[in-house]
């Protein structure tokens, strides 16, 4: 039961507003009640009960609230858990995980009820509750993988083929037979972020990888990346980090 750890539930003001910040821990999020609107590495979502997000570790990120506040159930998972979701290849980059999903924000109440409680076994229920939730976040992204048009499949796959090219959203709707407005729409009700973000963090992460794994110069990833040159890849990496290429490859030495 260990898996889950540090469950508590936040409070959060009537039109308060948290300035960008980190935490050293990763976290997982579910809305119980209220709305507000957050921005996370760069991509900015509005939040509502029903809603399970997952901020990763050091991810800058700032939160203003809607006119009744909030209340959110928050917990970390332990190793063990964290790489068995990895291995079944649950996302946990910065987009919400599900959103609005009256199976999740019941589970959240429930939560909620048992850490009022308030007796020896409350820890032990909440726990517990924490594990089904994302034991049916996990049913509900694969539903939602089975249930994405294989059309939108081969754009995500050739933005994967090659993070680097230069290719417009035209040519990723001609790719998928469809109108560009139509492809942005369902791409991100899918994925949560715009293509630009995806193919953006793409570029990120792969410029993230040669940052820790080679002493190759900055400017030379920056090209190899795709970006146009030192500015554009300092001003994308900072929106995806939080820090500049300089920093963080410091940081990860």
């Amino acid at each position: 039961m260990d898996s889950i750890v540090d469950l508590h539930i936040s409070r959060y003001e009537p039109n308060g507003q948290m300035a960008e910040h980190r935490h050293d821990e990763a976290w997982f999020c579910l809305v119980v009640d209220g709305t507000y609107e957050e921005t996370v590495l760069g991509m900015r979502n509005e939040h509502a009960p029903g809603d399970l997000l997952y901020c990763p570790a050091h991810a800058a990120h700032a939160q203003r609230f809607g006119h009744v506040g909030a209340r959110k159930v928050i917990f970390a998972v332990d190793e063990a858990l964290a790489a068995i979701l990895a291995e079944h290849r649950t996302r946990m980059d910065g987009r919400p995980l599900l959103r609005r999903s009256r199976r999740l924000l019941a589970m959240g109440r429930a939560i909620v009820d048992a850490m009022a409680v308030e007796d020896d076994f409350a820890p032990m229920s909440a726990q517990a509750l924490a594990l089904d939730v994302l034991a049916e976040t996990g049913r509900g992204l694969a539903e939602l993988t089975h249930a994405e048009p294989g059309w939108l499949r081969r754009v995500r796959a050739r933005l994967h083929e090659d993070p680097a090219a230069d290719i417009t959203l035209e040519t990723l709707a001609k790719l998928a037979g469809r109108h560009p407005v139509h492809l942005a729409r369902t791409f991100r009700s899918f994925h949560h972020c715009t293509v630009g973000d995806y193919a953006r963090r793409l570029r990120v992460e792969r410029a993230a990888h040669l940052l820790r794994t080679t002493r190759r110069p900055q400017l030379e990833i920056a090209l190899d990346c795709g970006f146009a040159g030192a500015t554009q890849f300092s001003r994308s990496f900072r929106a995806v980090h939080a820090t500049t290429p300089s920093a963080w490859r410091q940081a990860m030495r």
